[in-house]
């Protein structure tokens, strides 16, 4: 994707002076407190650039950010490629990396393993203990082992001798002052492999003033952060909120009884279904989103997440998707119909205690509308819904409604299939069951569905209503969705009709 003045505006700002930030409560993910340092004379605010790259975004975040850097670099000019080395140089290349740069006076002290190395200076501002170092180190190993042992996923790209040989560096440094836990930044590419970057890490220091304990705020970085090496080598230009759903998800499979990312499930669907599911911004959106992630691989098995990966790589052999392109086409592979695993997604979200088995922690989605059935009067509402977003309704009978009453519900969208509306109907039960009955929409995007509505047996009917597009056009110019195009379906228009019958 072509990024080049807002990531350029970034990188200058980046390197301006900026106000330290408070140690920030959140969880240990790469993103940062908003940018304070203005941008060079003559250029936008780094604000100005993020908001027109995310759409409302004013916040940079370091790895994202970097990754932006390095695909930007070769379009700049030499004062930008200048500028582009500084951000992603390692902290031991003396006076250039504006996160985190060693003292030259200091030498750098390191302990190595089989597979990664962890650099550090046990004096200044930027002081590591070896103890520290080696259980950053004894966790980083312990992560490989789970991520590309285990679950299968190729490991980062060897990085020549760049830290000394090719195993994979961690460098530890007082980044907590910026406000981050840690960050990843690809730096080469892999020969013969333009989509693929090798790429090295940072942590904090000691991980000390966050919210959860140290060894807690080290494992679910290590885990989260240690993904994105991963990705880089997968494909270094892959969709922003697919890296960092996925790599949040990552956590539960490396630190689940930390669930420090259960903090984000209200900026993703789980607490906002209207917002599009590939969206990336300051919000924390995609974060949230990586019950999205818990989702697929609760239908489908752990391994469908790698499954999906490997549709997205950049050297598989085979055309190389986008994050949604590549769901898609992962679902369809496996028998099931992308609107309708998109469907059920939302509607347990309704209901996550049965169907997450952590869910009795998780907030429910919150319900759009909110109706009565009277007699003889018709239930009309006209709503759009934004691409890959769903809203729902909640009807009730109203209190003159008599007793014996079902409800027929008609939902006509007048797109086509190929725009992936759907709908269903819950009914939640005064005994505590619900039942589900989807409302299967004809070519010409209409359906409808009669149900039970005796107030004696249900308490409530809920109408969801989903915009499974994945119809994009424009892709790779900078747009701020999925392969950065424009959605071909976004505000899909849903009408509905429900009304009481005998």
């Amino acid at each position: 994707m072509r990024r080049t003045a807002a990531v350029l505006t970034a990188v200058l700002a980046l390197l301006a002076p900026a106000t330290p930030a408070a140690v920030p409560a959140p969880a240990p993910t790469d993103h940062v407190v908003p940018a304070t340092a203005p941008a060079a004379p003559g250029l936008p605010d780094v604000g100005d650039a993020a908001d027109r790259r995310t759409g409302g975004s004013a916040a940079a975040e370091p790895t994202m950010v970097l990754r932006d850097v390095y695909l930007a670099r070769p379009g700049l000019d030499r004062t930008g490629r200048r500028a582009a080395d500084a951000v992603l140089a390692r902290p031991t290349t003396p006076g250039k990396d504006a996160y985190a740069s060693y003292d030259p006076a200091l030498p750098p002290a390191q302990r190595c393993a089989a597979r990664v190395c962890v650099t550090f200076v046990e004096s200044g501002p930027d002081r590591a203990t070896p103890e520290w170092a080696e259980r950053t180190l004894a966790t980083f190993e312990s992560v490989w082992t789970r991520q590309v042992d285990e679950m299968g996923y190729r490991a980062p790209a060897p990085d020549g001798t760049a830290g000394g040989d090719a195993r994979f560096d961690v460098y530890l440094a007082n980044i907590s002052a910026q406000g981050f836990y840690g960050y990843c930044v690809p730096e080469e590419r892999v020969p013969g492999h333009p989509g693929r970057a090798q790429s090295y890490c940072v942590l904090d220091n000691d991980m000390a003033g966050f919210a959860r304990s140290p060894a807690a705020s080290l494992e679910v970085t290590a885990a989260h952060e240690f993904f994105h090496a991963i990705q880089f080598n997968l494909d270094v230009r892959e969709d922003l909120w697919w890296m960092e759903a996925s790599a949040t998800w990552m956590e539960e499979q490396v630190a689940d009884g930390i669930d420090d990312n259960r903090q984000f499930l209200r900026s993703g669907q789980l607490g906002r279904p209207g917002t599009p599911l590939d969206s990336f911004s300051s919000d924390l959106a995609a974060y949230g989103n990586w019950i999205f992630v818990q989702r697929l691989a609760q239908r489908f098995g752990v391994d469908a997440v790698r499954g999906v990966w490997e549709r997205l790589e950049a050297s598989s052999g085979a055309p190389d998707e986008y994050s949604v392109q590549g769901l898609r086409s992962y679902v369809s592979s496996r028998g099931e119909q992308w609107g309708r695993f998109y469907l059920r997604f939302v509607e347990g979200n309704l209901t996550p205690r049965r169907a997450y088995p952590e869910g009795r922690s998780y907030p429910k989605a919150p319900l759009g509308t909110r109706a009565r059935v009277r007699t003889g009067r018709p239930t009309r509402l006209s709503v759009r819904v934004p691409h890959l977003a769903a809203h729902t309704v909640q009807l009730r009978a109203a209190a003159d409604l008599p007793k014996r009453r079902r409800l027929r519900v008609r939902v006509v969208t007048g797109r086509p299939r190929p725009a992936a509306p759907a709908a269903s109907l819950l009914v939640f039960r005064r005994g505590g069951g619900v039942a589900r009955l989807e409302v299967r929409l004809n070519g010409k995007g209409v359906g409808s569905r009669v149900v039970d509505l005796r107030r004696a047996r249900v308490r409530r009917v809920v109408l969801v209503l989903a915009n499974a597009s994945t119809r994009y056009r424009g892709c790779d110019r900078s747009g701020a969705w999925a392969c950065g195009g424009t959605p071909v379906d976004d505000r899909q228009r849903f009408r509905v009709v429900a009304r009481a019958i005998r």
